[in-house]
């Protein structure tokens, strides 16, 4: 029976160790999991922040394929670095009556509304407002303005609101995000 005892004595603690390695494998497992599903939202987040970027910029280019006059005539031409435009009329009322231009100035100021908390909202509707973190807009013509030159929209936000601004969105460390969309007369 002695030799029972001093077998077992030597075996007395193992099952807790076992355990101890058991729970950190686990520990480590959960970590992982815990650090998926955190990349899992970011991404989310920034996936969300494209399709609201590119349903605005799709908008702004159907009502300049319904403005075509105001269009080629460059109302619609926005700087990156410009002011936030301002509607000299309500083009949204019902019964309105709006030149091509004041109509452009409408849809850019309605448009910039939703992308920047610095907006202008005189004449504007209610409605969403800053959907985009440091929201920018700029319309841009490809070599030249010609009645049948390329018209692209670009959408500028900070994706992680770090205070990113600029127009460069190739570098890639920066949080500087762009959506570009084109657009011919």
């Amino acid at each position: 029976m002695s030799a029972y005892l001093s077998g077992r004595s030597r075996c007395h603690g193992l099952t807790l160790i076992e355990v101890m390695v058991a729970v950190l494998v686990l520990a480590i497992g959960l970590l992982g999991i815990a650090g998926l599903q955190s990349a899992a939202l970011a991404n989310n987040l920034i996936s969300y922040q494209y399709t609201q970027a590119s349903t605005l910029a799709q908008a702004l280019i159907e009502r300049m394929r319904a403005n075509r006059q105001a269009v080629i005539a460059g109302d619609y031409l926005l700087a990156a670095t410009a002011q936030a435009p301002r509607a000299s009329a309500n083009c949204g009322a019902s019964g309105a009556r709006c030149s091509p231009q004041q109509q452009a100035q409408w849809d850019l100021a309605m448009l910039y509304a939703q992308l920047s908390a610095d907006a202008n909202t005189a004449n504007l509707q209610n409605g969403p407002r800053a959907i985009l973190p440091g929201g920018r807009l700029s319309v841009s013509c490809e070599a030249g303005c010609g009645d049948t030159a390329l018209r692209v929209v670009t959408i500028y936000w900070d994706a992680a609101r770090t205070g990113a601004t600029g127009t460069d969105c190739s570098d890639g460390r920066s949080q500087l995000r762009c959506l570009r969309l084109g657009y011919v007369p």
